[in-house]
């Protein structure tokens, strides 16, 4: 039999649910619904207790998914959340049957804990991003601009300060050891480090002597690991051109004019 008797079948079709769950395309979590572990596809699926709330026609592009809070893949989420999204496939085959038909594609959006021993994940559909609508550019004195993005043009790896050594840190700040850099050189960019292999990123805001803010707090970081810092930009053309030397490709309009010519101004 194919895989559409089966799961049309009233009695041949035994349908077991497959969860992967994918972070920065490195690491790997998958868990079925079986009631024993599954080894299918060449890697072994965890039996666990979860579960979804159905696909059907109708439903809109989110799809909860239940499993218990003791998971590594809900232990992502507390606290500071990943810096990429958590890809999520679920695949669908049925017992004594070896083909298998991918039911969705997604990402996880939330996580709630519903109790001290469930969460749920909220996850939007893959085809959901075709719906958005598109960014538009809006002009403006500052720059509209990412820093370091395509339009910006700046290599991050030319302004790179690597290997600092984290000294001290207090749970919004850390305090490293910088020489010959001014203070502010570093708000508003980012840092780069690694947990279990995996790369991370964290803002950065106020840099004051050897003491920086850290966005979201310093959850996963610890005394004597080493980062990446990436200096950040204000916007202005003063600091594209005097910081980073790329006032050409400045994205901003500094010179408009003060007062709108769609202003009504009364001379009498």
């Amino acid at each position: 039999m194919n895989w559409n008797q089966f799961e049309y079948s009233t009695n041949n079709g035994k349908p077991i649910t497959l969860y992967e769950f994918i972070r920065n395309e490195q690491k790997y979590y998958r868990y079925t619904n079986a009631d024993r572990d599954i080894d299918f596809n060449g890697v072994t699926w965890t039996s666990d207790a979860i579960s979804n709330t159905g696909i059907s026609i109708g439903t809109g592009n989110n799809l909860e998914i239940t499993l218990p809070s003791t998971s590594d893949v809900v232990r992502l989420f507390r606290g500071i959340p990943p810096t990429k999204p958590v890809v999520i496939k679920m695949y669908q085959f049925h017992e004594n049957d070896n083909e298998f038909r991918v039911i969705w594609v997604g990402k996880i959006q939330e996580v709630k804990r519903e109790s001290i021993e469930r969460a749920k994940l909220i996850t939007t559909s893959v085809a959901s991003s075709f719906e958005r609508s598109g960014l538009r550019l809006t002009y403006g004195r500052s720059c509209p601009y990412a820093l370091y993005d395509h339009n910006c043009r700046i290599r991050q790896e030319n302004y790179k300060v690597a290997d600092i050594e984290i000294i001290a840190l207090n749970g919004a700040n850390i305090t490293v050891n910088l020489s010959n850099i001014n203070d502010g050189y570093f708000s508003g960019g980012y840092m780069d480090f690694h947990i279990d292999g995996i790369q991370e990123l964290r803002g950065l805001k106020a840099h004051v002597n050897n003491v920086i803010g850290i966005l979201g707090g310093t959850q996963g970081l610890q005394k004597g690991m080493k980062i990446n810092l990436y200096p950040g930009c204000d916007k202005t053309i003063k600091t594209c051109d005097e910081k980073f030397k790329n006032h050409l490709n400045y994205g901003g309009q500094p010179h408009i004019p003060g007062v709108s010519p769609f202003t009504i101004i009364k001379l009498f």
